[in-house]
């Protein structure tokens, strides 16, 4: 069998589950090269706003072991990235995670995670806007232009979640260009505040952050729970499977490349910021101050708006993996066919993209009515979206080694990477209960399980009226041509038909039982 027959809508059988090309589900072939891949991974992860916001937090909770906190954080993210990886080499989708949990825990559990995904997509999507419009409210005050009233906060929400919309529904590729872009732009002019916070403290080395001893003290390891959520996103790329060029490469390795770079950023900003904490106000905004700290306010009215660009980003990265989940379940049947449906023109699935959007558009618009605030409702709601990610990373760091052994593929270094990974994760997760968080964080993670309950009940209701159709869940992916081979040499997997084309042009699903192992 040809490495393109699986992709051309040949329909394969592999560990007793039918499998489906992601490349015949109409979304746009080949619309992204590597770069495009890489810029969706980045612009999902948010590092602009991460580094804004982390490493405070990583300070308050572990004081000068911050600078640890984010190199365990970085440990687990690349366990996690390579773990990942192992699978994306050999198979790809726009299911991401959830299809690769279903690979190797079967169905149920790739509905599980495909929808904890898909929770932290649409969670992220909505606390995405509000962070846009509140640093967009910020640059638009530094300049002179007030925006206290309802409607003009109003008038922002839809201003973001409008142009957060418009560029995913136009297309994939245009979506990456301008990700890509306007990242970049907003890291720059975050780097002048941390290079002058460098120049400022002098050429010599605060070697209190380093200290060996900080990995003795339980609240290193705490605040590495934040490290990690920071990297939240990155496997967005997982979500191009039916898009990407050269799909298998280019996702297995912007996974590893943009998890590295992120480290290799947070490592950077974290340690300068560290080192003039102490002055600043907890109240505030802390780039601003430490910018005005260090001899550098003048980049401030720049850095309010590139975060405020940054977070619009985040929300067009966050709604393009967001739409394809909900592309895929409704193309396997778990979901209204209505998500299933694909732009005439710009090959997107549209639908989900304009659903993310009015979810967005509803929260925003109820945080700015309550008098909790919005930035309580950005807090609260990005950590219920963290824990989304969280369930799916654990259920794929499981599921990846049973795979591996199933399909003969599984080695004991691979075998340590996800113990690794699953152990990292599993203390990570067991640190938000233990010691018991201050309320209402000790709740949170219990709305998510609540969520992720109420989907679980939806794929009970499908296994018990359609059994079938509660099977194909996590079955769309395309196997490399590489292990195509692999899987044929050793003897388990099969071509079970390939759709053909009657002469009237009608699709029949004629099975041809062409058997290339047994």
């Amino acid at each position: 069998m040809s490495g393109s027959d699986h992709a051309d809508g040949a329909t394969v059988s592999l560990g007793g589950r039918t499998l489906r090309a992601a490349e015949d589900t109409g979304l746009e072939r080949g619309a992204l090269g590597p770069w495009g891949v890489f810029a969706q991974g980045l612009a999902a992860a948010a590092p602009s706003v991460a580094v804004a916001v982390v490493p405070f937090s990583l300070f308050v909770a572990a004081g000068r072991g911050a600078a640890w906190a984010v190199l365990v954080g970085l440990a687990i993210a690349v366990l996690l990235a390579i773990t990942i990886s192992f699978q994306a080499k050999r198979t790809v989708s726009s299911g991401s995670l959830g299809t690769y949990t279903g690979n190797g825990l079967g169905p149920g559990f790739a509905f599980a995670a495909g929808f904890s995904l898909l929770l932290g997509y649409i969670g992220f999507a909505t606390t995405g806007t509000l962070g846009g419009v509140l640093y967009l409210d910020s640059f638009l005050e530094s300049i002179g232009v007030h925006s206290e009233s309802t409607g003009t906060k109003l008038l922002l929400v839809v201003v973001v979640v409008a142009v957060a919309v418009y560029l995913p529904y136009r297309g994939v590729s245009l979506t990456a260009k301008y990700e890509l872009a306007f990242e970049l732009v907003a890291i720059a002019s975050i780097l002048v505040i941390i290079v002058g916070s460098y120049v400022a403290y002098g050429f010599r080395l605060d070697w209190e952050q380093w200290n060996p001893a900080h990995l003795g003290q339980s609240a290193t390891f705490i605040a590495a729970v934040t490290a990690v959520g920071s990297y939240a996103g990155f496997e967005s790329v997982a979500s191009l499977g039916a898009e990407a060029k050269d799909a298998h490469r280019n996702i297995a390795r912007s996974l590893l490349r943009v998890v590295l770079l992120l480290g290799v950023l947070y490592v950077f900003a974290t340690y300068p910021q560290i080192l003039f904490f102490d002055q600043i106000d907890g109240d505030k905004a802390v780039l601003p101050q430490l910018a005005d700290n260090v001899g550098v306010g003048w980049v401030n009215y720049f850095v309010s708006a590139a975060v405020a660009v940054a977070f619009i980003v985040f929300v067009t990265a966050v709604t393009t993996s967001a739409a394809r989940s909900l592309f895929t379940f409704a193309h396997e049947g778990a979901l209204p066919k209505v998500f299933a449906r694909v732009h005439d023109t710009h090959r997107t699935p549209w639908v989900g993209v304009v659903f993310v959007g009015a979810v967005a558009l509803v929260f925003s618009v109820v945080a700015t009515f309550s008098s909790a605030g919005r930035l309580v409702f950005d807090v609260y709601g990005g950590y219920v979206a963290t824990w989304g990610f969280l369930g799916a990373y654990l259920l794929v760091v499981i599921a990846t080694p049973i795979w591996l052994a199933r399909i003969k593929a599984l080695t004991p270094t691979r075998l340590a990477v996800s113990a690794a990974a699953t152990i990292g994760l599993g203390y990570v997760i067991f640190s938000n209960f233990y010691p018991v968080p201050e309320f209402p964080f000790n709740i949170l993670p219990f709305i998510y399980a609540g969520i992720l309950f109420a989907g679980l009940l939806w794929y009970g209701y499908l296994r018990w009226t359609k059994p079938d159709v509660a099977a194909r869940v996590g079955t769309i992916q395309t196997l490399s041509e590489e292990e195509q081979r692999r899987l044929a040499d050793v003897g388990i997997l099969e071509v079970l038909g390939q759709e053909s084309t009657s002469t009237d042009g009608d699709a029949d699903s004629a099975r041809q039982k062409d058997r290339v192992a047994r």
